[in-house]
């Protein structure tokens, strides 16, 4: 077959281009004339975090003394050994969790967040003993009660023991909260790469309790049996050849903040080596509100013989309050700044590592005196994080 006898194609009339115009022509059209993108759907992004913390800032103690059952001090009471209790919290924890959604085919977000942590310490302390001897004679009553008031009178009969045992502990706790709602705005990037800006509420609080719980013992020995004088009916007073008073007390002191104010802020992600991105954000909000103390004190004494507790109030009885014992109000900052890595197992789900910080500070106002006396510690918690996070 000759090629150069093969009939030309027909040239496409005006009426057939022009019934694919824009298909024709979209190379030439400008750019206002083509087909928009995509609409760029919702994203909703939900996380889970844990970890411990380390606790920094002022420090916490509490001095303490112990009764020397060895020894007689002032007043016929015993000596005393001084001690201090460092309440200064150790490792604890913290988990939070959270979310933030991306409205459609727009740059903006609401994103919110929830965080609750603890740590605690303790200390304890001990003493016990009997009274030296030779100093028995000193007390020419007898064996002297520092509950709070001399044993009966011996009534001639040698005091051949004196003494006591005591115990007191502390525990310090440290709780807290923060709830954070803010609206965001991308300002660079993309899906998951990107940089927000954020502005919104926070509230927090912040709770110390230091509770305080002590026992004692006091008693003594006699040679020969004594007699209490206690009863008005005819018939010999009961006699005794040992006698002892114990009395326990327990003694809370919490403090707490609890405030409210802005919020402003930064987080971003970067991915990088594929699966892997790095992860940043931090905080900045001042806190408006309170710092209110409240405290609560128990205590019961009993004796044995419980005729012990007839004839002397101070061997028997017991009681218990409770009340506000002071409020101030207070300005505080609370920065937080958190950085880590992430690997991403699918397009929707990463795990994360990362370090955070957090602070709790007061401003110091000199015109408020308030400002300057708090009742609770300045703080900083600090440690690791491991955060899973996902998308839909």
């Amino acid at each position: 077959m000759d090629l150069a006898a093969a009939k030309p194609a027909k040239p496409a009339s005006i009426t057939d281009r022009m019934s694919d115009f824009f298909g024709a022509y979209a190379a030439d059209l400008p750019v206002a004339y083509k087909a928009p993108p995509p609409v760029e759907p919702g994203r909703f992004t939900a996380w889970v975090e844990g970890g411990a913390i380390w606790t920094g800032g002022d420090q916490v103690a509490t001095d303490f003394s112990l009764n020397d059952f060895t020894t007689v001090g002032r007043t016929r009471d015993t000596g005393t050994i001084p001690g201090i209790f460092d309440l200064n919290p150790k490792v604890g924890w913290e988990a939070a969790t959270g979310f933030d959604y991306k409205f459609a085919y727009s740059p903006w977000h609401v994103s919110g967040q929830f965080r609750y942590g603890e740590s605690k310490a303790s200390g304890s302390a001990a003493s016990s003993g009997t009274l030296d001897p030779s100093l028995l004679g000193i007390n020419s009553e007898g064996c002297f009660g520092p509950i709070g008031g001399n044993f009966p009178n011996r009534n001639g009969s040698l005091v051949t023991a004196c003494g006591g045992s005591q115990s007191r502990s502390v525990t310090y706790k440290e709780t807290h909260w923060l709830s954070d709602l803010a609206l965001g705005y991308d300002v660079a990037g993309h899906g998951p790469t990107y940089v927000q800006v954020k502005g919104g509420l926070r509230i927090e609080e912040f709770v110390a309790t230091r509770t305080t719980n002590t026992s004692q013992t006091n008693f003594v020995n006699f040679a020969t049996p004594t007699t209490i004088s206690c009863c008005a009916n005819p018939g010999p007073d009961p006699t005794f050849s040992s006698l002892s008073v114990s009395k326990s007390a327990s003694y809370t002191d919490r403090n707490n903040f609890l405030g409210a104010g802005p919020l402003i802020g930064l987080e971003g992600s970067a991915r990088f080596l594929g699966a892997w991105s790095f992860d940043y954000k931090g905080d900045l909000a001042v806190l408006f509100g309170t710092q209110s103390e409240f405290e609560t004190n128990i205590s019961r004494t009993t004796s044995n013989p419980a005729l012990l507790g007839m004839v002397n109030s101070n061997f028997s009885g017991g009681f218990a309050n409770t009340g506000p014992d002071g409020q101030r109000f207070v300005t505080m900052l609370s920065p937080d700044i958190q950085v880590g890595v992430s690997y991403w197992f699918t397009p929707n789900v990463k795990l994360g590592l990362s370090y955070r910080v957090d602070a709790l500070i007061a401003v110091k106002n000199q015109k408020s005196a308030d400002a300057d006396n708090l009742i609770l510690p300045q703080r900083y918690w600090h440690g690791p994080r491991l955060t899973l996070t996902g998308a839909f």
